[in-house]
């Protein structure tokens, strides 16, 4: 069976803004991406790392520098917005203030001349989409911001749009109608079957909503996988770091044991881990775990030696903050708060810090 055409496939895209000055900003390096058909693709990084300016090249807001971008197999660079299959949903939502929910919905359909009784239909099922439903002669005004947000993704949605575009949609919401409106997208997106490419620098949002995610950084995608690989098998530093909090150590390489290899850290303690990656050279490495898979405990038997510098409790679990006696690193620890199962550690206790060999990741900077 052919595989697919991908929904969406980046081919060495490069853009160049030019500032006036002998060269430009470059905020795209020759990306390449392939986004599938019914997926919930985000872009994920911090703030000036290209993330949005390629949503604006998918849109047509902008046009690259080199490269192309093809639309279900269809060359799409040159085509205006209004004639790509793409809508947009903006941070700002930008709804019009003067209109009620339903001509606000129904404007996109307005300007591309569809019969009135067909808007009035296709208006009255996204506001079953959104659950709307009994609020379609309110003002924007006269809404919450979450309403609101349902409103702008009606009117995206509303034309039948192959690709859904969000910028940070969820920026403006307080933290639990963040929360909730994720669970709300996820939903819509699953519903429609449309795909949908998704811009934040949240990584928790990342991490809910997403069929899988690109990590950008200055320009360049470093990794792209499901949520699960990319949390929990990291390649780079700057993934492992910028997704989540991450542990690490600098070590060199000692000996190799099949899938196993042991790893030497300055002042003689070791830590066991899987072997360096292809390619990797005999300098030091760096190992990374994350601290849901650090256990600490008396200063008895086997583990890194340290010593507490800080306990920080925070409702569902509590961080213990060790500093290493071999390398003055400070590793974080955090355990699940269930009853009688927390150690009895204290601030200033000698403790003996252990990490699976399974939990280390190794990273090639």
């Amino acid at each position: 069976m052919a595989p697919a055409t991908p929904a969406i496939d980046v081919v060495s895209i490069t853009k160049v803004y030019e500032s006036g000055q002998e060269a430009g900003v470059t905020a795209l390096k020759g990306v390449s991406l392939q986004i599938r058909d019914n997926e919930f693709f985000t872009l994920l990084g911090p703030s000036g790392c290209g993330k949005t300016t390629l949503l604006r090249l998918i849109a047509g807001f902008e046009e690259p520098t080199e490269g192309h971008i093809l639309l279900y197999g269809d060359p799409i660079e040159g085509l205006p917005p209004h004639r790509r299959p793409v809508n947009t949903v903006f941070q700002s939502y930008a709804l019009f203030p003067h209109m009620t929910v339903a001509q606000n919905i129904a404007f996109g359909l307005q300007m591309k001349g569809v019969a009135r009784d067909e808007a009035s239909r296709r208006v009255g099922e996204m506001l079953d989409l959104v659950r709307l439903k009994g609020m379609e002669n309110r003002k924007p005004g006269q809404l919450s911001g979450g309403q609101q947000q349902r409103v702008a993704l009606a009117r995206a949605l509303a034309s039948g749009p192959r690709v859904l575009l969000l910028d940070e949609p969820l920026s403006a919401l307080d933290l639990k109608l963040r929360k909730e409106m994720q669970i709300e997208l996820k939903r819509l997106q699953t519903e429609t079957g449309i795909t949908f490419i998704f811009v934040t620098h949240d990584q928790e949002e990342a991490l809910t909503m997403s069929d899988r995610l690109a990590v950008m950084s200055q320009g360049e995608i470093l990794q792209v996988g499901d949520p699960r690989s990319i949390y929990e098998r990291p390649v780079r530093r700057f993934v492992a770091d910028f997704i989540g909090e991450t542990n690490f150590l600098t070590a060199s390489v000692g000996s190799r044991d099949g899938a196993a290899a042991r790893y030497d850290l300055p002042g003689g303690e070791t830590l066991i881990g899987p072997p360096p990656p292809d390619g990797a050279g005999s300098g030091p490495v760096t190992l990374a775990f994350r601290p849901e898979h650090v256990s600490v405990s008396a200063a008895t038997g086997a583990g890194l030696s340290g010593r507490i510098q800080n306990i920080v409790y925070f409702g569902t679990d509590t961080s213990y903050h060790v500093q290493l006696d071999s390398t003055g690193t400070r590793i974080t620890a955090r355990l699940q708060n269930r009853i009688g199962t927390l150690p009895a550690l204290e601030i200033g206790m000698p403790v003996r810090v252990q990490v699976a060999p399974e939990a280390v990741q190794v990273l090639e900077d």
